[in-house]
C-alpha cells in the first residue's frame, strides 16, 4: 500500500509486519491481523510478562477492515521504523 501525505508530501508504505512508533510517547506497535482477518495495532512494548495479543483490548484502539482505514486513523499520531526481529 503506498500512500502520500499532502501535508508534508512525505510517502508511507504501511503493510503488515511493519512496526510503527507513536509520536506521543515512543509506544510501539505491531500491524498484524487478528482471527477476525482485521487489521490492528498490537503493542510489542514490553511489559514483564512478554504476553502479545491481538485482542481488541491489547491493541491500541480498534481494528479495521483494511490497512487503509488503519492509517488514516493511526496517522500522522504514529510512524513508521525501520526495526529487525532478533531472536535470542
Amino acid at each position: 500500500m503506498e500512500i502520500i501525505d499532502n501535508r508534508t508530501k512525505k510517502e508511507e508504505h504501511w503493510q503488515l509486519g511493519d512496526v510503527l512508533v507513536a509520536n506521543s510517547d515512543g509506544a510501539k506497535g505491531l500491524i498484524v491481523k487478528n482471527g477476525n482477518g482485521k487489521y490492528c495495532l498490537m503493542d510489542i512494548n514490553p511489559d514483564g510478562i512478554a504476553n502479545y495479543s491481538t485482542v481488541e483490548n491489547d491493541c491500541f484502539g480498534y481494528c479495521y477492515e483494511t490497512v487503509s482505514e488503519l492509517y488514516e486513523v493511526k496517522y500522522p499520531d504514529w510512524h513508521k521504523v525501520n526495526a529487525k526481529l532478533v531472536i535470542e
